[in-house]
C-alpha cells in the first residue's frame, strides 16, 4: 500500500475521539461546555452550528470525559412525544402508562444524583417534546445539552418559553484557512506521514476552504477523495495527477457533489 492510498484511510468519516482536531473555535467551545455542565447553574445549554462543524464530535468528547463522574444518556434519535422522551430516560421496561406517572418514575430515579442528558440533532424532536424538556429543567436534577443546527436552534431561542429561562448557548464555528492547514499537518504527522504535508500549499488551503467553506466533515471527505485520486494516479503512472494540483482538489470536489462537472 502506497502511502497516499493509507493517507486516504485518515480522513475517514468514522469516529475517533483520539483523532478529533480541536480548532480554536473547538478548543473555546468545549471549554464554554465544561465550564457550564460543570458549575451546575444552567439546566439548558445549546451547542449551535451549521451542519458537518463537529458538533456530534464534542458531544461524544464530553460524553467520554463526564461519564465517570456524571450519569450521562446520550441520544441521536428525535422524541415526538414526551412519554417516549420519558421511557428513553427510565431506560427500562414499565407498566407506567400516562405521562404523570412516568414523570413520577423519572424523578425518584434522578433524583439527587448528578445527570446529564446529551441530545445530538435536537431540532428533529417535536416542539412539544422540546417544551416538555423545558419544564423538566425546572425541577433542577438534570442538566440538559441540546445539539441543534444553528438557525433551528436560533428559532428555539426565540420562544419566550425559552428565552425566560436561564440557559446557556455556545456556538461552534467554521474552520479558518489556518486551521485548515494545521489539521492537515497535524493529522498527517500523527500517521507518520508528515512528508505528505510539504504538498500542501497556500493555493491549495485556499481551495479546500473554498470547497469544504470551513466545514469539517466536508473537508475530511475532500482530503479522502483528493488522496484517492493521487493514489490511483501513481498505481497507473498518471504523474500529472500525483500531487494536490487545482485540478485534482476539483475533481475531488466533483466527485463529492459539491461543484458541477
Amino acid at each position: 500500500m502506497n502511502s497516499l492510498s493509507e493517507a486516504s484511510k485518515i480522513f475517514n468519516s468514522s469516529f475517533n475521539t483520539e483523532d478529533y482536531f480541536e480548532s480554536v473555535n473547538a478548543v473555546a467551545t468545549k471549554s464554554a461546555l465544561i465550564n457550564a455542565i460543570v458549575n451546575q447553574d444552567m439546566p439548558l445549554i445549546f451547542l449551535l452550528g451549521e451542519p458537518g462543524v463537529g458538533k456530534t464530535y464534542m458531544l461524544k468528547i464530553l460524553k467520554k470525559q463526564f461519564s465517570e463522574s456524571k450519569k450521562v444518556l446520550f441520544s441521536a434519535e428525535p422524541f415526538t412525544t414526551p412519554e417516549s422522551f420519558l421511557l428513553f430516560l427510565l431506560e427500562e421496561d414499565t407498566s407506567a402508562q400516562n405521562i404523570t406517572e412516568l414523570k413520577k418514575l423519572v424523578v425518584q430515579k434522578y433524583e439527587g444524583s448528578d445527570n446529564l442528558i446529551v441530545l445530538d440533532e435536537a431540532q428533529l424532536s417535536s416542539q412539544i417534546v422540546l417544551e416538555f424538556i423545558r419544564t423538566l429543567s425546572d425541577l433542577n436534577i438534570f442538566t440538559f445539552l441540546l445539539s441543534m443546527h444553528k438557525k433551528d436552534g436560533e428559532e428555539v431561542l426565540k420562544k419566550s418559553h425559552f428565552a425566560s429561562r436561564d440557559h446557556k448557548r455556545v456556538v461552534m464555528d467554521v474552520l479558518t484557512k489556518n486551521e485548515i492547514r494545521v489539521y492537515i499537518e497535524k493529522q498527517l504527522l500523527k500517521h507518520s506521514l508528515s512528508e505528505l504535508s510539504e504538498l500542501f500549499g497556500v493555493k491549495q488551503i485556499k481551495l479546500y476552504q473554498k470547497f469544504s467553506q470551513g466545514n469539517f466533515r466536508v473537508l475530511k471527505q475532500l482530503l479522502k477523495h483528493t488522496f484517492l485520486i493521487m493514489s490511483y494516479a501513481k498505481e497507473n503512472a498518471l504523474i500529472k495527477y500525483t500531487t494536490p494540483s487545482s485540478c485534482v482538489i476539483t475533481m475531488a470536489a466533483i466527485d463529492l457533489g459539491i461543484i458541477d462537472e
